[in-house]
């Protein structure tokens, strides 16, 4: 599970010294820091609970020969919240009797953390999903069939059930690595509809019940949390928030269309690239799919616009989005009179989550380095909503009316 919504709060890890060639041109990017989770049950994750695995990289090398016949020639682990993530390569000296088809930019081990561990259909649906995404042309993580057949499996480790799979890496540069253009943004915009599409014909039994605090849907919960947020006013708009999203947004969800979104189309799950020939890098490739869900589409179009927003650090970012989304899918009107409440509560899901991250951890001032422009947004947006959707179409008209984008 960057930006104002929270990511990883662990210390980089040490490289362990066996590497014996040149790494990949580009690591993975840290997972972001997944914030209270609801588990089965529909109850918060309790503060403090013990889930991350323990495991050393000897036992992931033999996970890796066991599992997938690869011997180890390169590894770092990466940094990673809940979960332990490790970049190999393989040493193709030595016949690997699993893989025969090698991928020459290495792999992702992921050891998952129990409580995730648990959730072995949503894990299933993650893995199922990439597999059909890929045969649709979307370029993301291909999962690596293990020795049993499967996707990934059930380990016990430190005598503790863990899940282990593993995922092809994909080389390039971060999103938020970049200068960002307006084209870029417009991309952004086009590139999400064009998976939301690419989904339609996707099914999962997983996703018929499957919750979690970070889906717009469950907005309502963060009153759980506002007691964090120790500025007065800033609490009281959160709460305003809320209840217009409540009154405005939940209420009528009946009334759109619906599908399975990615929920975290950031700039830290955005891979880019430069082509041959070419001063303008295009987005290639998306990464994470721990946040998808059923959703209406409007939700991951406000997700989208709400952290691009973020990156460009001004409100007409949003446009920009919103002109690239409706070149592929036409948002209804109905729609569209309801993002300012979507990217605000997007906006105070990752401001008070992140506070209470924080409260539990308070020397990770990691946490708080993107909250300032977090609150700029959103007292911008709730000063005068209505005026939020006109920046936005004016924006995207005047962008679409450019000979040149």
């Amino acid at each position: 599970m960057s930006e104002v919504k929270p990511n990883n709060s662990e210390p980089q890890s040490k490289e362990v010294p066996v590497e014996k060639k040149e790494e990949p041109a580009s690591e993975p990017q840290p997972e972001k820091q997944p914030l209270p989770s609801l588990d089965a049950s529909g109850q918060v994750l309790k503060p403090g609970a013990k889930i991350r695995p323990e495991v050393t990289t000897l036992e992931v090398e033999k996970l890796a020969q066991r599992l997938y016949g690869i011997t180890v020639f390169t590894i770092k682990e990466l940094v990673s919240y809940d979960d332990r993530n490790f970049l190999i390569t393989e040493d193709t000296n030595i016949k690997n009797p699993l893989i025969t088809d090698n991928c020459p930019d290495g792999y992702v081990l992921k050891v998952l953390n129990t409580h995730d561990s648990k959730k072995q259909d949503f894990i299933d649906a993650q893995s199922q999903l990439m597999v059909h995404m890929r045969s649709q042309g979307i370029l993301c993580p291909k999962p690596v069939i293990n020795v049993y057949g499967k996707l990934y499996s059930i380990e016990i480790i430190n005598n503790e059930k863990h899940i282990v799979r593993l995922l092809e890496f994909i080389p390039g540069q971060m999103f938020h690595e970049i200068p960002h253009t307006k084209n870029l943004f417009y991309q952004a915009g086009e590139y999400i509809a064009k998976f939301d599409n690419a989904l339609k014909g996707f099914k999962h039994d997983a996703y018929d019940n499957h919750k979690t605090l970070w889906m717009l849907e469950s907005v309502p919960r963060l009153k759980e949390f506002v007691y964090v947020i120790k500025d007065p006013a800033r609490a009281e708009m959160v709460e305003q928030v809320i209840e217009a999203f409540e009154t405005h947004v939940l209420s009528q969800t009946d009334k759109f269309e619906k599908g399975i979104i990615h929920g975290d189309f950031n700039e830290q799950n955005i891979i880019v690239n430069k082509p041959k020939g070419r001063n303008e890098y295009i987005i290639s490739g998306i990464l994470d799919f721990g946040d998808t869900s059923y959703s209406p589409l409007v939700f991951e179009l406000a997700i989208a616009m709400t952290y691009m927003i973020l990156q460009g650090k001004d409100l007409s970012v949003g446009g920009l989005v919103l002109a690239g989304y409706n070149s592929v899918r036409l948002v209804p009107e109905k729609e569209q009179a309801i993002l300012m409440y979507c990217v605000a509560a997007r906006l105070c899901q990752s401001l008070v989550l992140g506070a209470y991250t924080h409260s539990l951890d308070p020397e990770n001032d990691y946490l708080l380095i993107t909250q300032k422009v977090g609150w700029e947004i959103l007292e911008k947006i709730w000063a005068d909503f209505n005026r939020a959707n006109e920046i936005w179409k004016e924006t995207a008209d005047d962008y679409l009316k450019q000979s040149i984008k």
